[in-house]
């Protein structure tokens, strides 16, 4: 082999476990080609099941060590590494966990949760919107305006108390039992500064933050207000959200006044 070959085929070994480049490996007495190259194989999949507990570290703490190892193991076959940074290693740890272990649904609903935490304190930076600089709006600019919201925020859906879990672990406490809940429960996920942020919204909130995350006007978010309020109480709801967002700077600056004044 020439070095390029030897590299690809080193690659191969490591990634998929093929042993063409055994030929290539000397041996000693003492040590077998086969108990050589594993040292490398067996050295990268540890990295990423390494680089997994510290990308779903409470995921961890609550499976332990055995446990989250063996999930994590599996996972590795069924989605090898797609990234060059391990940070984004795991991306599709909810997706495989709903499926491989439904039972209890607390690991999936978990991991997704973990996951947009940490997404969130990696999302892009964006200046947060002032409240002063809605003054400047015209009213006939409203109902087309359009408020981006940070690159951070993120609306879930949870069927269980994972978010309870995530957070008794955090602070080293007594997890909850993993439970059902009888509703599912909206929670928004964002970054304040450079503070990973949660709380849960209501049916109503979440619907308008849905319309927000979609790029929809202020006019539709407040047509999706009036499922759950008389028209005639849906603009002090609006404003009352909008003051909310703005003071936990989940809306941008950036474009915020501009393109409703284009769009007016």
């Amino acid at each position: 082999m020439d070095l390029a070959q030897l590299q690809r085929a080193f690659q191969k070994h490591v990634l998929d476990g093929d042993d063409a480049i055994a030929v290539a490996v000397s041996r000693t007495e003492a040590v077998e080609s086969a108990a050589r190259l594993a040292v490398y194989a067996d050295a990268y999949r540890l990295r990423l099941i390494e680089a997994l507990a510290h990308n779903y570290p409470r995921l961890q703490q609550l499976l332990g060590d055995a446990a989250f190892g063996s999930i994590a193991r599996e996972y590795l076959l069924a989605h090898p590494s797609a990234s060059a940074s391990v940070r984004w290693f795991g991306d599709r740890l909810a997706e495989f966990l709903a499926a491989a272990c439904p039972d209890p649904p607390v690991l999936a609903e978990l991991a997704h949760w973990e996951w947009a935490i940490a997404a969130a304190f990696d999302a892009a930076d964006a200046e947060p919107l002032a409240e002063q600089a809605l003054s400047s709006i015209e009213p006939a600019q409203w109902a087309t305006l359009r408020l981006p919201l940070h690159p951070s925020v993120q609306l879930l859906r949870m069927n269980t108390n994972a978010p309870a879990i995530f957070k008794s672990l955090a602070a080293d406490d007594e997890p909850p039992t993993p439970a059902t809940l009888p509703t599912p429960h909206h929670w928004c996920v964002w970054r304040e500064a450079l503070t990973p942020r949660y709380r849960s919204v209501p049916e109503d909130e979440a619907a308008a933050l849905q319309t927000l995350l979609a790029a929809g006007t202020f006019e539709a978010l407040c047509d999706s207000l009036c499922e759950w309020h008389a028209a005639a109480d849906v603009p002090a709801r609006a404003v009352i959200l909008l003051k909310g967002w703005i003071r936990d700077s989940m809306i941008v600056a950036d474009r915020a006044i501009s393109v409703g004044q284009a769009s007016a």
